[in-house]
């Protein structure tokens, strides 16, 4: 076994010698000289140990107490990786290490190696926190750099539109922020980091895609890419943002294939893996803010609702609007004439009604629907 565990550029020494620990070295392997000669003298063991002042520590113990250390030095160095404050705990891991190699029974053994549990425990929260706060720049970073070469030109208010806005920080940036500002545990952190890994990975099919001229109703290479990725292999529904398109596929197969009108720039649908969660026909939809809030709308109507995030997102029809696809996410006129019709949504997926019945009678509870 390597006499040294290395955390970043500097080792961290899993044995140091003193020379008061070179003597107790000197007196076990004393001992052990003289327990191999009692199995010829028949001498009992634990008398020439109680002779020695020291006491057999067992191997599995001093495994342990080895594994633990690895341990805490690999979340060391996932911490200084993720640009986290480490020298708290590089020198808390010389003490412990130290600690026990001064163990001379098994007792003191136990102690040191509950204390060694309980810093390797205390680092996971602050590490992970670190780790989840690099991949939220990660992210941030390219969004803000794809967006700024990759715009909507919208001839109805002169606008260039960053597109991605989904994943910025009125968006999925957004979500981020909060999750690691309420997130408590090492379990909320890995839940986070994994939620973010996801975000990127939708991120970058958004990306490729944009290049992608395929006709929105035939299946699409990132579709499918998406699909293997989250092992979606029955009915999945699969709504790329950037098209403002919507394509069914069952076994990976293509079905059907929808325009879509999706959230507006100050109120994107969330990309992500989602399913549904519930359905709703008929229902009303309430706004649930003051009449003065630019939130606000009347009591509406809806014939088919598939709920696919608890947060109120929906897939629905929109029978007020005539037009869908590229653009209708931005301000816009729509043929309608209807106000309402005039931008995107809240962040729920609109649907005509005729597609929207057809689409609510194919998915049940729990369809995959993955957005990107």
């Amino acid at each position: 076994m390597p006499d040294k565990y290395c955390v970043g550029n500097q080792p961290l020494p899993l044995e140091r010698l003193s020379p008061q620990q070179f003597y107790l070295v000197r007196l076990f392997l004393l001992a052990l000289i003289l327990l191999v000669f009692s199995a010829c003298t028949s001498v009992p063991a634990k008398k020439l140990y109680s002779q020695s002042g020291l006491e057999p520590l067992p191997f599995l113990l001093q495994q342990q107490g080895r594994a633990q250390l690895q341990t805490y030095a690999q979340w060391i160095h996932l911490l200084k990786l993720s640009g986290g404050q480490i020298a708290p705990y590089h020198q808390q891991y010389a003490i412990d290490t130290l600690a026990l190699t001064h163990a001379t029974n098994q007792r003191i053994y136990n102690r040191v190696l509950a204390k060694l549990r309980a810093h390797v425990f205390a680092i996971q929260g602050p590490a992970l926190k670190a780790e989840a706060q690099q991949l939220q720049r990660q992210l941030r970073q390219q969004v803000t750099d794809w967006g700024h070469t990759h715009v909507f030109h919208n001839p109805a208010d002169n606008i260039n539109y960053p597109l991605g806005y989904e994943y910025g920080d009125n968006g999925i940036g957004a979500w981020i922020q909060d999750g690691i500002a309420t997130a408590r545990t090492p379990a909320d952190y890995q839940q986070l980091i994994e939620d973010i890994h996801m975000f990127q990975t939708n991120f970058q099919a958004m990306k490729e895609n944009a290049s992608d001229h395929t006709p929105f109703a035939q299946p699409h290479k990132t579709d499918l890419q998406l699909l293997q990725q989250y092992h979606a292999n029955g009915r999945t529904v699969v709504i790329s943002l950037e098209e403002q398109a919507l394509r069914v596929y069952d076994q990976q197969k293509l079905i059907n294939a929808f325009l879509v009108t999706t959230g507006r720039p100050d109120r994107p649908s969330p990309p992500g893996v989602w399913w549904v969660e519930g359905k709703l026909s008929p229902t009303t939809f309430k706004s649930g803010v003051l009449r003065s809030s630019p939130d606000w709308y009347p009591d509406t109507p809806i014939h088919y609702a598939m709920q696919y995030h608890s947060n109120g997102y929906f897939i629905h029809d929109s029978w007020w609007r005539n037009d869908y696809g590229p653009g209708t996410n931005f301000p816009h006129t729509d043929s309608s004439g209807n106000s309402f019709s005039a931008q995107g949504s809240h962040g729920c997926v609109n649907l005509s009604l005729q597609n929207a019945a057809w689409l609510y009678a194919y998915v049940t509870l729990y369809t995959s629907i993955i957005i990107y």
